[in-house]
């Protein structure tokens, strides 16, 4: 029997009152709010993600409470305003901020360097983490966006229920991080050299690493080469040259190749990043290809390709997990 007014009524109370209908029961039992330890909202922690393209925050593991804002790469101190701003507007009272950030960091220091893709200001060491905690009043932890990005994809996204595996962010850089029974190996394999004396690398001091070839900065300038008509400076504004992408994804394939050759078996192999969905139709099949070659490898190649399922708020959720973990460590779920 269905109750006028039932609606006003907290789901239990809404159970109780119905007149021992075991029918509401089941229906209200189905609709109480989650255990506590997986609540989406965290009173304190934030979690941040900065690039080359935009900065996101957020105070919840929901992706429909992401903050979205727009970065123009340049000198440190307007990133550092709009990350600030980030943070105020999704939290207004934080505790504790997680950053992802590109570039190699340091968190026993909190300095980010060569975070080239955030601008010239970058290039050098900057001390990210002591310039947003005086000014915010909270404690500030730094990780590597890659990093971030495995927390939020092992917990939440492809890599769920996998001890090892690997994850693969195709941006503006390229970035790899490792899991290995269950723990976190950043690395900076992206920069790896996959053709010596290839184009120079716009963040690191050599020449033709991964990133030269398939990070977003460069794309454009690899299509040039084949096509001088095109005039794009975007990876976005290439077009469907099925010849050109497949033959990325074969790239791509030996960046793969390369972590099985490390020993470790993968289990799966997450893709994240703005070229990773967008392209991935004509990458992962490039990827497959490259990988069969190697018989070798029948014993460490991953068992599933996938891109991610959270989208672009990968690493945004995954610094907000880290936040949560510092500040309330029972709610790690």
């Amino acid at each position: 029997m269905q109750m006028h007014g039932a609606r006003s009524l907290p789901l239990r109370i809404q159970a109780m009152t119905d007149v021992q209908s075991a029918e509401t029961v089941a229906v209200a039992s189905e609709t109480l709010p989650p255990p506590a330890k997986t609540r989406v909202h965290a009173p304190g922690a934030v979690g941040v993600h900065i690039s080359g393209v935009g900065c996101r925050a957020t105070a919840s593991i929901s992706p429909d409470r992401v903050w979205i804002g727009s970065l123009m790469p340049g000198d440190v101190e307007p990133v550092v305003e709009s990350i600030i701003s980030a943070v105020l507007t999704v939290e207004p009272h934080p505790r504790f901020v997680v950053v992802g950030t590109p570039g190699h960091v340091n968190g026993d220091l909190g300095t980010v360097t060569a975070a080239a893709n955030l601008g010239q200001g970058w290039r050098g060491t900057v001390e990210l983490a002591e310039l947003l905690r005086s000014r915010l009043g909270c404690e500030v932890e730094l990780c590597n966006d890659a990093e971030a990005a495995l927390e939020g994809e092992r917990r939440r996204g492809a890599l769920v229920a996998c001890n090892d595996g690997a994850l693969v962010t195709l941006s503006q850089g390229v970035g790899v991080a490792l899991l290995h029974d269950g723990i976190q190996q950043p690395t900076e394999l992206g920069h790896s050299v996959s053709q010596y004396g290839g184009p120079e690398c716009r963040g690191r001091p050599h020449r033709g690493c991964y990133e030269s070839y398939l990070g977003g900065w460069a794309l454009p300038i690899r299509y040039r080469e084949r096509h001088p008509g095109f005039h794009g400076v975007l990876a976005s504004e290439i077009p469907d040259d099925h010849e050109f992408w497949t033959e990325c994804g074969r790239r791509l394939g030996d960046l793969i190749v390369g972590l099985c050759l490390l020993g470790q078996p993968l289990e799966a192999i997450s893709f994240i990043g703005s070229v990773a969905q967008a392209r991935h139709g004509y990458l992962l099949p490039g990827v497959r290809a490259r990988l069969n070659e190697e018989e070798a490898l029948l014993a460490t190649r991953p068992r599933s390709l996938r891109v991610t399922p959270l989208g672009d708020d990968v690493s945004v959720l995954g610094a907000f997990l880290m936040a949560r973990d510092r500040l309330h460590p029972f709610l790690a779920a």
